[in-house]
């Protein structure tokens, strides 16, 4: 590492889990949207430069040489990576080419951006390390992306807390020296292909798709879980004979008071579906959004990280963090909702026509990933896996139709 980079801070417990876990499988993301107007590629240049300038957490590295305790430095010098992809190529195989390619966390900035470049359209990769944002920070990203194209001013953010910061929990000990780690095991982990393919549901069949989930005292996130676990019953012999785990990441970002910085402000929840479950959708869709309920508090979610910091504390090393891994955080399946954009789809002279995200994987060879969200009325799947259910983004659709009726 530079010798020239400053110590900005140390990573908290939640930062610390995904650059750990990423020595032993990919803890990068990436979210993808289609954007119709015209513009240049040294725009899409300038944009990701200015966007860089706004947030600090997209001008870091990682140190844990000097330290246990693994530190963000400042590397203001080095500018995203900017790639564009050749014609002819589409968003999900260079999402799979994206997921497939570590970062070195001990060489900044921890984001690049990849761009499918046409004239008046263009598909727009932003691809992020999960130690310094989570999904909702990308969504931020596009819409201070396509500002800057527009002519629009980013002003600069103070760099962000951590977790631990705003919930005034001190930086974790170590007595331990600092050590450098290897990524030996990531590179074993996506010697395996990666698969990527979406869909986007009808804005007409979202409509009647959040209507009807009203009625049912549910929501699109719960429906969405229980016509996955359904559809992966009619695929897979194992899902019907052993209970499915379903994976919500939580959104902390109004509870810890946080705005639209590039920060990791999430917590895990884990609802499970036993396998004598009833098979009705609504009643499934009602039993997850009753799991959640109690863990969309900070309270509530305090078992999870004390769990987390106690781990991190341990100060484990690459192996021991894919055991941890693989023993706390390897659910059937990881169903990631990033909601309805929060923002207007137009952006100057630019409108986002479609937005798949999240697209990510932890590691484990069974695993599926649902991304969701939501833009102009328009519910869009994508599905991530290193071994996908056969056909299980259409059954879901199909599911998610019937559903609706």
């Amino acid at each position: 590492m530079d010798t020239d980079f400053d110590v900005v801070r140390p990573l908290g417990v939640i930062e610390e889990f995904f650059w750990l876990f990423d020595h032993s499988c990919p803890k990068h993301f990436c979210i993808v949207a289609e954007i119709k107007g015209r513009t240049l590629v040294t725009d899409w240049r300038a944009a990701v430069d200015a966007l860089q300038a706004r947030h600090p957490m997209l001008s870091v590295s990682i140190d844990s040489t000097r330290q246990r305790v693994p530190h963000f430095h400042r590397c203001s010098r080095r500018p995203i990576p900017l790639r564009v992809a050749p014609s002819g190529t589409t968003w999900e195989r260079e999402a799979e080419r994206e997921i497939s390619t570590l970062f070195d966390p001990t060489k900044g900035p921890l984001a690049r951006v990849v761009l499918i470049h046409e004239l008046e359209k263009s598909f727009v990769l932003l691809v992020t390390h999960h130690a310094i944002a989570d999904g909702l920070s990308s969504i931020f990203m596009l819409r201070d992306l396509l500002s800057a194209i527009s002519g629009q001013r980013l002003d600069p953010y103070e760099f962000p807390p951590s977790i631990d910061q705003k919930l005034g929990v001190p930086t974790r000990p170590s007595s331990a020296p600092g050590k450098k780690f290897s990524h030996t095991l990531a590179v074993e982990c996506l010697k395996k292909p990666v698969h990527v393919t979406s869909l986007i549901l009808k804005p007409e069949t979202t409509s009647l798709l959040r209507e009807r989930a009203r009625l049912e005292r549910t929501t699109i996130h719960g429906i969405v879980c229980a016509t996955a676990t359904l559809a992966g019953r009619s695929i897979d012999p194992t899902w019907r004979d052993g209970a499915v785990s379903i994976f919500s990441p939580v959104d902390l970002r109004k509870l810890l008071e946080l705005n639209d910085e590039c920060v990791v402000a999430i917590a895990k929840a884990t609802t499970v579906i036993e396998p004598n479950a009833p098979d009705d959708a609504w009643e499934m869709a009602r039993s997850v959004t009753a799991s959640l309920l109690p863990l969309k508090t900070l309270e509530g979610g305090a078992p999870v990280f004390s769990a987390v910091y106690d781990a991190m504390s341990t100060d484990m090393d690459e192996a021991e963090g894919a055991r941890f891994n693989a023993d706390a955080f390897s659910e059937t399946m990881l169903v990631s909702n990033l909601g309805q954009l929060p923002y207007s789809s137009s952006i100057g002279n630019l409108t986002i026509e479609a937005l798949w995200a999240p697209v990510v994987l932890r590691g484990h060879d069974g695993e599926q990933t649902i991304g969701l969200s939501t833009v102009n009325g328009a519910l869009h799947l994508v599905h991530s896996s290193w071994y996908p259910l056969p056909g299980f983004l259409e059954e879901i659709e199909h599911r998610l139709q019937k559903a609706s009726i």
